[in-house]
């Protein structure tokens, strides 16, 4: 096999890659997509910018305080294989100020899914310059008490824990 033959086969490969996303495989096609490869690029990031504060704040930048989840919905974003789930949520400051309802969106670990039903109680870490954004702090939520009933699938059903 000589150099362009390999050049043709990763062409063609790549085509296949790019078809199985459903975006454009041709020359030009890929051209005109450079605006959505854009706006993707830049959503990446400010998930990636959201992390960073989130992280930073429930590692003792945020005031600590209880979210009531009210509802939770994936966007349809992920970030690596986590999905960006968009929480609306009653916030409950320990520092007497007066509960609100904010909606945020929040990168949350397949194994945490199960903590985002209404009525659930989250341990988050609210930020002091703009209490409509927190980190959620899950060691705190799981110390709050047991996930709302049926969260958590019964004996037998899928994802159940067997016992041994």
């Amino acid at each position: 096999m000589g150099l362009f033959s390999d050049f043709q086969r990763m062409y063609k490969a790549n085509q296949k890659h790019l078809e199985s996303e459903g975006r454009p495989s041709s020359f030009f096609g890929q051209i005109a997509d450079i605006p959505n490869q854009m706006k993707e690029a830049a959503d990446n990031t400010d998930i990636g910018l959201r992390m960073t504060r989130h992280l930073q704040l429930t590692n003792g930048e945020g005031l600590p305080a209880v979210a009531i989840v009210e509802g939770s919905w994936q966007v349809g974003t992920y970030a690596n294989t986590s999905p960006v789930v968009r929480i609306t949520a009653r916030v409950e400051r320990e520092d007497g100020y007066e509960p609100y309802v904010v909606t945020t969106d929040h990168v949350v670990a397949e194994l945490n899914i199960r903590h985002l039903l209404p009525g659930a109680r989250l341990g988050v870490m609210v930020d002091p310059l703009n209490p409509a954004d927190y980190g959620i702090d899950w060691i705190r939520t799981s110390q709050l008490g047991p996930p709302p009933p049926g969260s958590i699938p019964g004996p037998g059903a899928p994802g159940a824990s067997r016992e041994i």
